[in-house]
């Protein structure tokens, strides 16, 4: 099945179209004229015919009952542009007089002409010896004997006349098809001005205004208004389904919260009292509790999304010391970890940093879950600190496959997976979390390649503005 390729702009379509609907104004105005023009001559060419059959006809018999006569009277009604004759059976008879001495009743111009009088009375244009002739022959009774007025027209001239005139609407239409193109990209580019204001307060729209933007029908063009109508009765079923969707969220997040804690409680409880199970039996209560933790971390995760789209996150930032962060951070998860997560020594760092600590013990955890689960089971996790300019930078880096360069932008998105995880198990949502609350903390996560060997380092960062050289400088972090 073929795919379909991109739709052209609308702009491009416009002015194609316009520019051959003018082409083709042009063309039809040349065929018109040319149809006109030889319409004219052949009823010229009647006209003139049908007064010399009349003329004849007009005169006592005995002036026309011999051929001198005939040729005579002929000779008053033709020129050498315009030959007369008289054709009656074989015989031809032609005007008299030496203008008319070229003209024989062999000559090739008279057999032409009789050929095309044998397909048609006419009139009928031909060409000969690099000229252009009409020919019409009409029937008339002469002295009660008949005959065949055959009149020939050169019209060489005035074919010559016409086609240099057709050249010149020719030129004529192409410089005013180009004079046409620009005026018709202006007027098209000014026409669609409504339409470029609708496409940008369309993209000014977010999930968080969705309850609030719309559309003001007042200002758009009459072209517009159904659709901006229409767009307005949608934000107002994506509202209603969107806070419907967020209510849902966050009343399922706070009924699973407290039955996944207790069943990880008592999970971890159980398993520091139940000595006399069985291997099998302590490794399936194991389980048990993980996936209750899991599932704990995914709900809070969940509970976060929808407090930050119903505008209710709330942080408590504060000064904080960034490498006792990470070694809290090592200490809770070594029981899961063991001991593949390893701490970086302590840099020297400069400048002030302000942040929620639970916040960000969260968004390491989440990178440093993400970073176990797409690595290999051998690899370590390092944790580390440092200072690149006014940011504060915790890394939490990887041994794995690492992340593409296409996706690194989009795995922060909610619900969004990187195409290395999708035989690995995940919701595409811690990665979504950690992006909102840097963000809201005034800072970012980067994914970027390692300073050595594969894998990928994650990077939270947050501003850490250096003091004057009155303040001094002042150490956060002291070795050990």
């Amino acid at each position: 099945m073929a795919v379909a390729g991109p739709a052209p702009p609308i702009r491009r379509t416009l002015q194609a179209t316009s520019l051959l609907a003018v082409l083709a104004g042009y063309v039809l105005l040349l065929l018109v004229n040319r149809a006109l023009s030889q319409r004219v001559r052949q009823d010229r060419q009647l006209a003139q015919a049908q007064a010399a059959a009349t003329a004849l006809e007009q005169l006592p018999a005995a002036a026309v009952a011999t051929a001198p006569q005939l040729r005579h009277h002929l000779a008053e009604r033709a020129t050498p542009l315009q030959l007369l004759w008289l054709q009656s059976g074989v015989t031809t008879i032609l005007p008299a007089g030496a203008a008319f001495g070229e003209f024989q009743a062999s000559s090739s111009l008279i057999r032409s002409a009789q050929q095309q009088l044998a397909v048609s009375p006419g009139p009928l244009a031909f060409s000969h010896q690099g000229r252009t002739f009409l020919v019409s022959g009409l029937p008339l009774s002469l002295a009660g004997r008949p005959y065949r007025l055959q009149l020939l027209s050169d019209i060489t001239q005035e074919t010559q006349q016409e086609r240099q005139l057709t050249l010149l609407l020719v030129a004529f239409a192409g410089v005013s098809a180009l004079f046409t193109s620009a005026l018709l990209r202006l007027v098209i580019h000014r026409g669609l001005l409504p339409l470029d204001a609708f496409s940008a307060t369309l993209a000014g729209m977010s999930s968080s205004s969705l309850g609030t933007d719309r559309l003001p029908l007042a200002d758009q063009p009459p072209e517009l208004q159904p659709i901006a109508a229409a767009f307005n009765d949608l934000l107002d079923r994506l509202s209603e389904a969107w806070e419907h969707q967020r209510t849902f969220v966050n009343g399922v997040s706070h009924e699973l919260r407290t039955p996944i804690t207790l069943i990880a409680g008592y999970s971890r409880r159980l398993q520091r009292r139940a000595s006399s199970l069985t291997p099998e039996q302590a490794e399936q209560l194991e389980l048990v509790a993980s996936e209750a933790e899991a599932m704990g971390r995914l709900v809070t995760d969940l509970l976060e999304i929808a407090r930050d789209d119903a505008g209710r996150l709330q942080l408590h930032c504060c000064p904080l010391d960034p490498y006792q962060l990470l070694r809290e951070l090592q200490l809770r998860l070594a029981p899961t970890c063991g001991d593949r997560l390893l701490l970086g020594p302590a840099p020297l760092l400069s400048g002030a940093v302000s942040g929620d600590p639970e916040r960000l013990s969260q968004c390491l955890t989440n990178l440093v879950e993400n970073a176990i689960k797409y690595s290999p089971p051998a690899t370590p996790i390092e944790l580390g600190l440092s200072q690149d300019g006014d940011e504060l930078v915790w890394h939490v880096r990887d041994h794995g496959p690492g992340v593409p360069p296409a996706e690194r932008q989009r795995i922060f998105d909610c619900f969004v997976r990187g195409a290395s995880q999708a035989a690995s198990a995940g919701h595409g949502i811690g990665l979504a979390v950690v992006n909102t609350l840097m963000e809201r903390m005034g800072g970012r996560v980067l994914v970027a390649d390692p300073a050595a060997g594969s894998g990928a380092d994650f990077q939270l960062r947050l501003p850490a503005p250096r003091p004057g050289l009155r303040g001094g400088f002042k150490r956060w972090i002291k070795p050990g």
